[in-house]
């Protein structure tokens, strides 16, 4: 249980930080422009942007410490409130079709919403840090199999998650960037059947493309 409120506490954190940011940027009126310096590039805004692209979750069995690397897909949707404050709604899509060389596979989904902050400046890079918490599911023959002789199937398992982290967006046009990466903490409480606990702390790696829409 104590897992659980903690993740519970983290959630409220989570909303109230949320809210309270955007309320702030909300309230945050455009400051003076000043010129742009010559040949300088004005800073850009959209109101929304989506970013799509490949991911890497690394991770080690909690049970033996053996690397387990995922890979899949990541998908998300961040809602700009002013030039350094952004929403953001973030789903994930990982596989490993031989985990740790057992013959067994696993696939985790994750869904979460968080802040990020940008530093929107006057060149083509953006960099943001994120904090995202929301909740992921873990299936696959490892939950579904009998992992030991004599031992009943884990079953499914439903876990709180949360990233942290950030990365750095390299703008090609006002509608078109790449994300160069986005480097994150990935905690996780989904059953491994381990007397070591069930707490997992993973690397989200990943790297895309980022559409931008509304105002620039």
């Amino acid at each position: 249980m104590k897992p659980m409120r903690r993740s519970l506490r983290c959630l409220t954190f989570s909303v109230a930080l949320s809210a309270a940011l955007f309320v702030l940027g909300a309230a945050d009126d455009a400051p003076a422009q000043t010129p742009p310096a010559a040949g300088a590039i004005p800073p850009s805004i959209a109101q929304l942007e989506i970013f799509g692209g490949y991911s890497s979750v690394r991770a080690n069995m909690v049970s033996s410490g053996t690397q387990l690397n995922l890979k899949g897909a990541s998908l998300s949707a961040a809602f700009d409130v002013n030039h350094w404050l952004g929403l953001v709604c973030d789903m994930g899509l990982y596989h490993q079709g031989n985990v740790a060389g057992s013959g067994f596979s696993l696939t985790v989904q994750s869904y979460q919403f968080g802040p990020r902050l940008s530093w929107r400046n006057r060149t083509r890079l953006t960099p943001f840090g994120q904090f995202l918490l929301g909740a992921g599911n873990a299936v696959g023959t490892l939950y579904t199999s009998s992992i030991e002789s004599g031992m009943p199937p884990l079953g499914s398992s439903n876990s709180f998650v949360f990233t942290i982290g950030g990365g750095a967006d390299w703008r090609l046009s006002p509608r078109i960037g790449i994300r160069l990466v986005q480097a994150e903490s990935l905690q996780s409480h989904f059953l491994n059947g381990s007397g070591n606990g069930n707490r997992q702390s993973s690397l989200r790696l990943s790297s895309g493309l980022v559409f931008s829409f509304g105002n620039n």
